[in-house]
């Protein structure tokens, strides 16, 4: 019962915040978001090289003043808290974890049911997995969003690094990786060249970091 209230005074307060401004403004940048993503892949080079271009007049004082790898490392920080504060504030947690502790408790009655062999039980839970699908529906619609503002800013920002590790000064740069030793950034590893390892590396540490200073997440124990 006390779900189910929750669920109703959670919808209704989303009900009310449809169509606002700030959701107005959040899907103008999830189409942004979505649509630099499709021109940078689709459209050809040069729109690449010129976003490249502009991003490193912004990017350029990070990058003058130390070392490209630091450089990758502060302008990860900074991407991850401004993702990391829009999925706070633009996604409803409570939600998630409500569905992810139902979707938890579902999986192990079901097993239970389909092992005992009991198939009024696994009737019920059929139709009980039709009501639970809209939530899920509603939950992945929050997921969504967030990633607008992330696409915006992200896509720029590694078409940058790639344009900029391609310039003839900068292509024999190299990095000491653990257990690897002196290599250059742009070489390939497992498909992907070290300087975009590099950065999932350090987005995989700051986000976790950043996530529990934040207090950012779902909390199902």
């Amino acid at each position: 019962m006390s779900d189910n209230t929750a669920e109703k005074k959670g919808g209704g307060t989303k009900a009310r915040k449809k169509g606002g401004p700030i959701d107005t403004i959040q899907n103008i940048i999830l189409v942004l978001g979505f649509g630099l993503l499709l021109g940078s892949i689709l459209l050809p080079p040069a729109f690449r090289d010129t976003m490249s271009a502009i991003v490193n007049i912004i990017v350029s004082p990070i990058n003058s003043t130390m070392p490209f790898y630091i450089a990758v490392l502060i302008i990860v920080i900074i991407v991850t808290v401004f993702s990391t504060i829009i999925q706070k504030y633009t996604m409803d947690w409570e939600l998630s974890r409500r569905v992810m502790l139902k979707n938890r408790a579902f999986q192990k009655e079901y097993r239970e049911a389909q092992l005992s062999g009991d198939k009024k039980r696994l009737k019920k839970l059929e139709e009980e997995r039709l009501s639970m699908m809209e939530e899920q529906a509603e939950m992945s619609k929050q997921q969504l969003k967030p990633m607008g503002f992330i696409v915006f800013v992200s896509i720029p920002l590694f078409w940058w690094a790639y344009w900029w590790l391609m310039q003839p000064a900068q292509a024999g740069m190299t990095m000491v990786f653990p257990l690897i030793g002196t290599v250059r950034l742009v070489d390939g590893f497992l498909l992907f060249p070290y300087w975009v390892w590099w950065s999932l590396l350090c987005s995989l540490a700051v986000s976790s970091v950043v996530r529990k200073a934040l207090n950012t997440g779902v909390v199902t124990s």
